[in-house]
């Protein structure tokens, strides 16, 4: 009887089981949202009980949906850098506290230009920035002394779901080199970074590697998920470097980009490697590979932002034509020349992480006359994000050598124009690939390793359907080179006013 793999993908906004038959075909799927907390200025927290009965839901459903075939092997992904603190009686003191919460922000700002804090990115591969549980924990150390002080264990979402279900606190080295504290060198608890918190290793998961195996489910846990003894669990890792392994970008020269809400470039390299002046990071995928890249918070949803305060005329007359709003957008500014007549736009709404790591970074239009309509803006507005993108990909090339082929996934592949832009932008090709379910399935095939089903990650490249190549065109990429050394330029410049417009901000308010 054929033997079916659940890849289970811990996001931000969802949780999703995905079955996948011995050659990569998706044979079923679960998939359940929940909210992001934001009560206060910078918050974004998630209920800890609420993602871990998504998580069994999501499995059960799937098991379901696939019986009466044997499910050999489960396997799962998380979204990195999320913080829930244990007390002494293993039950949760905070909620989660997701990656995009940034009260830490004023703590890693303090540390970011100091010799400590470029010794600490050096040892970890993180930046300075409040995404991490490092920086996270300091604030919680200074803010709510209170709950610092109960604090038996500092974990994530995929420990929680696995203290669930098996009594022990374990994570992988992928998920743990998104804390802040693991030495991505030789891939232990990083010594200075644990004395700067003033916290024990005790205090943290015990380190295990991906493909490390459970099997030992308790009874009540086999009844409620619809498995058997024989199924195996594997700690899997974490969604970025899963999400390469998932798009088969492991050979040297492919990198993959995703671009949704936010957006991401990422290179597989077979060493650590950190930037001078920290401006990419470098996470584990397993003890042989290595990812870095770079994550931007601001992606398609700064697209979103500016249809509705730019354009929102032409969506509302699209939507009552029963056309596709986006589609409307898109077809008028395919009408504007490249380079929206020198306008430039810095898209940072949310802050920065990669390439600025800097929470307090804001938006801005440079170059605006006159004659510069909506339409013009709105080009400017995809123009910025892509160039964003390329300032992130051009550091990865400088360290991990020439990207010849991009691997690109996300919401923005659906705009046959928004595709088009970024290949010029960037001047490479962009293959975009089938698997929508990249990192579960990045999971299963950690999973399939771990049982000896594959011999090498390398395997994945056969799993991965490249569906359309977007071609660069010549003469606009040339436009865009000219246009990036300033981009980069006046980026620069601005950055130097963010902290007083965050002062002056705060003032007004």
């Amino acid at each position: 009887m054929e033997k079916i793999a659940i890849g289970v993908d811990i996001g931000t906004t969802q949780t999703k089981a995905v079955a996948f038959s011995k050659d990569g075909t998706v044979q079923a799927s679960s998939y359940i949202r929940y909210p992001l907390i934001q009560e206060t200025e910078g918050m974004a927290e998630q209920d800890v009980e609420q993602i871990f009965q998504a998580v069994v839901t999501c499995i059960n459903q799937v098991v379901r949906k696939v019986q009466p075939l044997e499910i050999s092997v489960l396997s799962f992904s998380t979204a990195m850098h999320g913080l829930i603190v244990m007390d002494q009686h293993n039950q949760p003191l905070t909620r989660v506290i997701t990656w995009a919460d940034n009260r830490a922000e004023k703590y890693a700002e303090e540390l970011k230009d100091t010799a400590l804090g470029q010794t600490i990115y050096q040892n970890t591969g993180l930046p300075m920035h409040p995404m991490t549980p490092f920086h996270k924990i300091r604030w919680l150390k200074e803010e709510q002394p209170e709950i610092y002080a109960q604090a038996a264990k500092f974990i994530g979402m995929k420990e929680y779901v696995f203290y669930r279900l098996f009594d022990r606190y374990l994570t992988d080295i992928s998920t743990a080199s998104g804390t802040g504290f693991l030495n991505i060198y030789d891939l232990t608890w990083d010594q200075q970074a644990l004395a700067e918190m003033e916290i024990k290793v005790e205090q943290l998961p015990i380190l295990v590697n991906p493909t490390h195996q459970l099997a030992d489910l308790k009874e009540e846990w086999l009844e409620r998920l619809g498995l058997t003894e024989q199924t195996i669990f594997v700690l899997g890792g974490a969604d970025g470097p899963l999400s390469n392994l998932g798009l088969g970008a492991m050979a040297k020269g492919t990198a993959t980009l995703t671009v949704g809400t936010s957006g991401a470039l990422r290179y597989i390299v077979e060493q650590p490697q950190t930037h001078p002046h920290a401006e990419t990071f470098c996470c584990v995928l397993d003890e042989q590979h290595w990812v870095i890249g770079g994550a931007t918070s601001n992606g398609a949803g700064i697209f979103d932002w500016a249809c509705e305060n730019l354009l929102k005329e032409t969506q509302n007359e699209a939507q009552m034509l029963g056309k596709n709003p986006y589609d409307a957008v898109m077809e008028l500014v395919k009408e504007t020349p490249v380079g929206a007549k020198g306008l430039l736009f810095y898209p940072y709404l949310l802050g920065e992480r990669a390439p600025l790591w800097n929470a307090e970074a804001t938006g801005s239009f440079v170059g605006l006359k006159r004659n510069h309509d909506d339409k013009l803006m709105m080009r400017a507005v995809i123009e910025g994000i892509c160039l964003n993108l390329k300032h992130i990909l051009t550091e990865l090339e400088e360290l991990g050598g020439p990207v010849k082929e991009i691997r690109a996934t996300g919401g923005f592949a659906d705009s046959a124009m928004f595709k088009s832009i970024m290949a010029d932008v960037f001047g490479s090709k962009l293959s975009l690939a089938a698997s929508v379910e990249a990192s579960a399935l990045g999971a299963v095939l950690l999973g399939w390793k771990s049982l000896g089903e594959i011999l090498d990650l390398e395997t994945a490249c056969e799993q991965v359907d490249i569906y359309e190549i977007v071609q660069p065109n010549g003469e606009n990429h040339q436009v865009y080179q000219q246009i990036y050394p300033l981009f980069r330029t006046t980026q620069q410049q601005l950055s130097a006013s963010y902290h007083q417009l965050a002062k002056l901000r705060a003032d007004l308010e």
